[in-house]
């Protein structure tokens, strides 16, 4: 199976963020921070739930 290089979203909290720009999400204290391919970083609190990669999604509960 071969899947396309389409955005990644980040559903958190009822709502979605599209990653289309983030480079990495990397574990921290309580949370996760995004960085985005210029650098610049988010944080968000919660855990990855769920990765799925055939509907281009994270959830984070």
């Amino acid at each position: 199976m071969c899947l396309d290089n389409g955005t990644f979203l980040l559903v958190h909290g009822g709502g979605e963020l599209s990653l289309e720009h983030v480079a990495s999400v990397l574990p921290v204290a309580g949370g996760l921070k995004l960085v985005d391919v210029f650098g610049k970083s988010r944080e968000i609190a919660g855990a990855i739930e769920e990765i799925d990669l055939l509907n281009k999604r994270i959830v984070v509960a």
